[in-house]
């Protein structure tokens, strides 16, 4: 196949950003597993919730970088939502530092899905930023 039958969602998928985004968002979805795993623990669900956002999300908007952007944002978002949700549960309450570990848990992953935002709209080649 040539060059120019590429759809522009899978021109700018071999960009290096593009795929540091990726990579930055399977790493998240990775930690997020393992360590949900580990802590073994009923609001584990959520979290695991969390990783089928972003696949969710990119057969949604074909995996386009813009759209990918988006869809991390919004992952980002839901993040500090759920880690709100388990911050204020009575359960955490019990736990020794559970209020600070738990905004500490999920703000470090929300961030890193913002890293994953900030790179899929550098792939988009995006200057203006109102599509975000």
């Amino acid at each position: 196949m040539s060059g120019s039958s590429k759809t522009a969602g899978m021109a700018t998928s071999g960009s290096t950003a593009y795929r540091a985004g990726v990579g930055v968002a399977v790493l998240v979805s990775f930690l997020i597993i393992w360590t949900s795993i580990v802590r073994d623990s009923v609001d584990s669900a959520g979290f695991f919730l969390l990783v089928l956002a972003p696949v969710v999300g990119g057969f949604a908007t074909r995996f386009r970088p813009e759209g990918m952007a988006r869809t991390m944002l919004g992952v980002a978002v839901m993040q500090l939502v759920w880690t709100l949700a388990v911050a204020t549960a009575p359960m955490t309450a019990q736990v020794s530092d559970g209020v600070f570990k738990t905004w500490l848990f999920g703000g470090t992953f929300a961030v890193l899905w913002l890293v994953s935002a900030a790179l899929f709209r550098s792939a988009a080649g995006r200057d203006g930023g109102s599509d975000l």
